[in-house]
C-alpha cells in the first residue's frame, strides 16, 4: 500500500482526497492548506485523515512516498520541491488532473462493471433457481408416470389375462358348438372374434408403453439394479435377432449378421443389451420396407462397436439427435399415429451410457440408417474370492418343520398373492393345464400352507402385508426341508437381482404373458426337486470334508476332484451350479481363466477359497 500525502485542499485535493479513499492500494497519510476552512479539510477530519495548515509537517510524515501538489501556487510548488525528502516524488497539479480523470474514468467504468456483475448474478441466480424448479417439476412427473404405472400394472395382468383366457375359452368351447346358417349370428361371432384380439393386442401395447415409462424413471432416479458379469456380444445378438425374428418374417425383410468371430467378452447386464439391440432391430425393421437389416460388430482392441444398419428410410439431419430425446420421434407424427412413446431410444442411451459406452445415429433422407454403440472391452473376470470359515457360516441354515408331501397324481402349485383377482386368473389358468392350486393372501399364510403340505411349485407376489415375497422365498430357501421347492416371483416390482440372490427359480413382472408363465412353471415342476451340483478342487482333506459336510447338509451334491483336468472335464460335463476352487493352488488361476468364458457355464457361480474376500480377479 503506498503512502499518499497532498499539499492544497481546494477543489483539486478534494477530487484526489475523494477518489483515494476509496482505493485499497493507497493510504492518504496526511493533507495541508494555509486554510482552515478549506473544503478538502472538513472532508479529511470526516475521514480520520490527519490536517496539517504547513507542507513541511506533511512532508515529514514517516513512510511518505508520494505528493500531490494541487495548490496552484507555482512558489508553493518550487518550495516544495526543494523540501521534498529523498524517494518521494511529488506529481504536481496538471498531472494530477490527468491522473484524477483517469481515476473517475476507471471508477465510473469499475461502477458500471460491478452492476453488470450484479445483474448477472441476479439472472444466474434467477436460472438456478429455475432449473431447480424445473428439476422438481421433472422429478414430481417422473415419480407420477412411475407411481400411475406400477399402479396399472396390477390390474392391467388381470385385464389382459382373463382376455386372454376368454378368448381361449370361446375358440375351444363355445364358437364350435355355435352352428347357425344366420348372417347375423356369423357376424356376430365374427365381431366377438376381433373385439377380443384388439383387447389382448391393445393391452399388450398398453404393457410395453408402461414399461418404457417405468424403465425411463427408474434409470434416471438411479433406481435400476445392474446385474453385470462376463458376455459374448455375438450371444446378445442372437437373443435379440431371435426376438425379432418375427418381425422380419411379417415384412419379408432379410436379415444379416456381419460378426467376426473369437470377439473379445465385454462387462454387462445381459437383459439390458438385448434390450437396447432389440429396440435398434425393432426400430430398423419397422421404417424400412424392403432390403434387409444388418447387425454387425467391429473390434477396436479397447472397444467392440455395434451397428445396426437398415435401408429404411433414413432419417433426417435435424432427427439424428432428437431421436435420443424422451418422447421424441423422427418425421411428422401429424401424418400418422405413433406406434410408441417415444422413449425407446432415451432408454438406450441410458443404458449404454452406464456400460461406458456411447451411442449415435448416421443416416440420410431415402438413404437408410446406422445405428451405432460402444461398449468397452472386458478385461476382468468376475470371481467372487472368499475365506472358508465365511463360507461356512453362510451355509448354516435356519430349520422348519414340513409335513412331507404325500405320493399324488396332480402337482400341486402354491399360489401366493394379496390381490384375489390375481389368484383367481392364476388358477383358471393352472386347473386349466392340469394343476391342482392352493391359495395364500400373504407371506404368512403362505408359510402355514407349505408346512400343511409341501407343494411342487411356488408363485409368489413380492408388495404383500405382513411379510413381503422376498422374505418368504428367504424362508424357505434357508430351510433344508424346502430349499429345493421352485420358487416363481410374479410381481409388479422389478427387482430380478435381489430374488436371484436369495435363489428363486424365475422372475416375471406384471403384466404377464400367460404363456410363457405356464411354460416355464412346467419346465421347473418337470426338473422336481433336483439337487445342486457343486465341484470342490481342493487338496486339504480337512478343508474337503468341512465344506462337504455343510454343503450336503443344505442340499447340495458335492464332488471333489484333485486336478486341473479333472475340474473342467467334469464341469463341462455336469454344468454344476457353483465351483469351488482353492485360491492357493497352482492350477486355481487356470481353471477360472478356463472356465469362465464357457457359454454353457456362465451361469456357474465361482468362489476361489482365500484369505480375503475378493468380488473382482484380474487376469
Amino acid at each position: 500500500m503506498i503512502k499518499v500525502g497532498i499539499i492544497g485542499a481546494g477543489h483539486g485535493g478534494t477530487s484526489i482526497l475523494n477518489v483515494l479513499a476509496t482505493l485499497k492500494e493507497a493510504e492518504v497519510i496526511g493533507i495541508c492548506d494555509i486554510n482552515p476552512e478549506a473544503a478538502g479539510l472538513s472532508l479529511a477530519r470526516q475521514l480520520n485523515t490527519p490536517v496539517f495548515s504547513h507542507y513541511r509537517d506533511l512532508l515529514n510524515r514517516p513512510g511518505l512516498e508520494l505528493i500531490f501538489e494541487v495548490t496552484g501556487s507555482s512558489a508553493v510548488r518550487e518550495a516544495v520541491h526543494l523540501d521534498c525528502p529523498i524517494g518521494v516524488d511529488v506529481v504536481d497539479a496538471q498531472v494530477a488532473k490527468l491522473m484524477m480523470d483517469l481515476f473517475e474514468e476507471l471508477l465510473e467504468t469499475n461502477k458500471k462493471l460491478q452492476n453488470e456483475i450484479n445483474e448477472r448474478k441476479k439472472v444466474e441466480e434467477a436460472l438456478l433457481e429455475s432449473n431447480e424448479k424445473l428439476k422438481e417439476i421433472d422429478k414430481l412427473k417422473t415419480d407420477f408416470l412411475s407411481t400411475v404405472s406400477h399402479e396399472l400394472r396390477t390390474p392391467l395382468t388381470s385385464v389382459i389375462g382373463f382376455a386372454r383366457l376368454t378368448r381361449k375359452k370361446l375358440e375351444d368351447v363355445i364358437f364350435p358348438q355355435v352352428k347357425s346358417n344366420d348372417k347375423k349370428v356369423e357376424t356376430a361371432e365374427a365381431q366377438i372374434r376381433s373385439n377380443i384380439n384388439i383387447i389382448v393386442s391393445e393391452g399388450e401395447r398398453l404393457t410395453e408403453l408402461i414399461n418404457d415409462v417405468l424403465d425411463i424413471a427408474k434409470l434416471e432416479a438411479g433406481k435400476v439394479e445392474w446385474k453385470m458379469e462376463p458376455l459374448s456380444i455375438s450371444e446378445i445378438i442372437d437373443r435379440a435377432t431371435a426376438s425379432t425374428a418375427f418381425l422380419f418374417e411379417q415384412k419379408g425383410i432379410k436379415l444379416i449378421k456381419d460378426i467376426p468371430a473369437d470377439l473379445p467378452n465385454i462387462k454387462g447386464d445381459r437383459d439390458r443389451l438385448i434390450q437396447v439391440l432389440i429396440n435398434l432391430i425393432s426400430n430398423a425393421v419397422k421404417f424400412t420396407d424392403k432390403g434387409s437389416v444388418t447387425c454387425r460388430v467391429r473390434d477396436t482392441g479397447r472397444d467392440l462397436f455395434v451397428s445396426v444398419i437398415d435401408t429404411g428410410s433414413g432419417i433426417s439431419n435435424e432427427d439424428k439427435e432428437k431421436v435420443f430425446e424422451k418422447f421424441k420421434q423422427s418425421g411428422d407424427t401429424l401424418t400418422g399415429k405413433p406406434k410408441g412413446t417415444g422413449l425407446g431410444l432415451a432408454i438406450c442411451r441410458q443404458i449404454v451410457s452406464y456400460h461406458g459406452g456411447r451411442i449415435w445415429a448416421e443416416s440420410e433422407l431415402g438413404q437408410g440408417s446406422v445405428f451405432t454403440f460402444t461398449i468397452p472391452v472386458d478385461k476382468r473376470i468376475n470371481v467372487r474370492m472368499i475365506d472358508k470359515d465365511t463360507l461356512i457360516k453362510q451355509f448354516r441354515e435356519q430349520v422348519v418343520n414340513v409335513a412331507p408331501a404325500p405320493s399324488r397324481g396332480k402337482k400341486i402349485i402354491l399360489v401366493v398373492d394379496d390381490d384375489i383377482n390375481i389368484r383367481a386368473l392364476l388358477r383358471q389358468e393352472l386347473e386349466a393345464v392340469g394343476y391342482c392350486v392352493r391359495e395364500a393372501g400373504n407371506g404368512l399364510e403362505a408359510i402355514k400352507e407349505v408346512k400343511v403340505e409341501k407343494p411342487d411349485l411356488i408363485i409368489l407376489d413380492v408388495m404383500m402385508p405382513n411379510m413381503s415375497g422376498f422374505d418368504v422365498a428367504a424362508v424357505l430357501r434357508n430351510d433344508p426341508n424346502t430349499m429345493e421347492i421352485p420358487i416363481v416371483i410374479l410381481s409388479i416390482v422389478e427387482d430380478m437381482d435381489r430374488g436371484y440372490r436369495i435363489g428363486i427359480d424365475r422372475y416375471y413382472t406384471k403384466p404377464v404373458n400367460t404363456e410363457n408363465l405356464l411354460e416355464g412353471i412346467g419346465a421347473l415342476v418337470s426338473r422336481g426337486a433336483s439337487r445342486k451340483k457343486v465341484i470342490v478342487v481342493d487338496k486339504d482333506e480337512s478343508t474337503v470334508k468341512t465344506l462337504t459336510g455343510a454343503l450336503e447338509a443344505k442340499g447340495y451334491t458335492v464332488e471333489v476332484v484333485n486336478d486341473l483336468e479333472g475340474c473342467i472335464r467334469r464341469a463341462r460335463e455336469e454344468k454344476p451350479d457353483m465351483i469351488i476352487v482353492d485360491a492357493s493352488s497352482a492350477a486355481c488361476f487356470d481353471i477360472v481363466k478356463t472356465l469362465r468364458f464357457e457359454k454353457e457355464l456362465e451361469n456357474s457361480f465361482l468362489l476361489l477359497l482365500g484369505k480375503q474376500e475378493q468380488d473382482v480377479i484380474e487376469i
